[in-house]
C-alpha cells in the first residue's frame, strides 16, 4: 500500500453514533422550543456530513447549531425544561466528541482498520461522562437555595466548556 492508497474516511460507526446522539440532543430542543427544531435539525445534517467525510469544521459546526439551539430554548423556555435543557447540551457536546474521535482514527489509522471495539468504548465513556454531567447539572438545580434555574443553565454552559477542553487534547 502507498500513500495515495491511504483511505482517511473515518469509520462508520463513530460518525452513525455521534448523529444519532446529536440526534437525540435535537428532541431535547425540540421538546422545549419546537420552533428551534430546524436550527437542531441543521445542526445534526451538518455534523453528519463532517462525521462520515472526515472534515474537523463540519463536525464543529454542525454540534455548534444544535449547543446553541440547546441555549436559546433553553433561555427562552424555562421552567420544567431544566432537565431536557441539560440533556441537549450534554448530548451536543457528546456527538461532537464521537465525530471527532471518528475523524481522528480516519486520519490515524483509515478506514481499512478494526477499530470498532475502540469506538464502542470511546462511545460508552463519553456518554457516561454526559450522563454524569446531566445528574450533577439537575442535582445543581434540585438543590439550588432560590428558585431561579439560572445555575443551572450557568453550570451547563460552564461543563460544557470544560468538556470540550477534555476532550479536545
Amino acid at each position: 500500500m502507498t500513500a495515495d492508497d491511504f483511505d482517511d474516511t473515518p469509520p462508520r460507526n463513530s460518525a452513525t453514533a455521534a448523529v444519532v446522539v446529536a440526534a437525540v440532543a435535537t428532541l431535547a430542543v425540540v421538546a422545549i422550543r419546537p420552533s428551534l427544531a430546524v436550527v437542531a435539525a441543521l445542526g445534526v445534517v451538518v455534523l453528519a456530513a463532517g462525521a462520515f467525510r472526515g472534515n474537523r469544521a463540519l463536525v464543529t459546526t454542525g454540534a455548534g447549531f444544535v449547543f446553541v439551539a440547546d441555549l436559546v430554548a433553553a433561555f427562552s423556555g424555562l421552567g420544567n425544561a431544566v432537565f431536557p435543557a441539560l440533556c441537549g447540551g450534554a448530548f451536543a457536546v457528546a456527538a461532537w466528541d464521537i465525530a471527532e474521535h471518528g475523524v481522528g482514527l480516519g486520519e490515524h489509522v483509515g478506514t481499512d482498520a478494526r477499530t470498532r471495539h475502540g469506538e464502542t468504548v470511546h462511545a460508552a465513556l463519553t456518554l457516561s461522562v454526559a450522563v454524569l454531567a446531566i445528574g450533577v447539572g439537575y442535582a445543581i438545580y434540585l438543590l439550588g437555595v432560590d428558585d431561579r434555574p439560572i445555575a443551572a443553565i450557568v453550570a451547563l454552559a460552564v461543563g460544557a466548556l470544560v468538556l470540550f477542553g477534555a476532550f479536545s487534547d
